[in-house]
């Protein structure tokens, strides 16, 4: 009982936090070759409301990218964000970042984006079967 407790807890808490989870319909035979992790706050002034939009706003322009599967974005209790993206490979993950700026309807999402508080790393999935 202390371990579906247990169980039960994470799920509230991720819920409480906001979580948000998108794919593009299409990639769910994509085979997942890297998860980009984004951790950053909100630039100051950007209220939550605004920010959401601009997140849900990058979709359609992730969905026409090479190599996007879909993301997980994560609130935390602290104000703190997390972005969970995944990729076919390191190379695509790599280039859409380079390309990014150049993506007009990106630019309320990373201007939203406070970057001194932003951290991105790589990481590789493991299959535990």
């Amino acid at each position: 009982m202390t371990r579906l407790s247990l169980v039960t807890g994470m799920v509230t808490a991720t819920l409480a936090s906001g979580v948000m989870a998108q794919d593009c319909g299409t990639s769910g035979n994509a085979e997942l070759g890297v998860i980009e992790i984004v951790q950053f706050r909100l630039a100051e002034g950007v209220s939550r409301e605004d920010f959401l939009a601009a997140a849900a706003a990058t979709m359609p322009v992730l969905c026409a990218t090479e190599g996007f599967i879909g993301r997980t974005l994560s609130e935390g209790e602290d104000g703190a964000w997390t972005d969970h993206v995944k990729w076919t490979s390191p190379d695509t993950a790599q280039a859409a970042m380079a390309g990014s700026m150049e993506k007009e309807a990106l630019l309320p999402f990373i201007v939203a984006i406070d970057p001194d508080s932003m951290a991105l790393s790589y990481q590789t999935p493991v299959n535990l079967n």
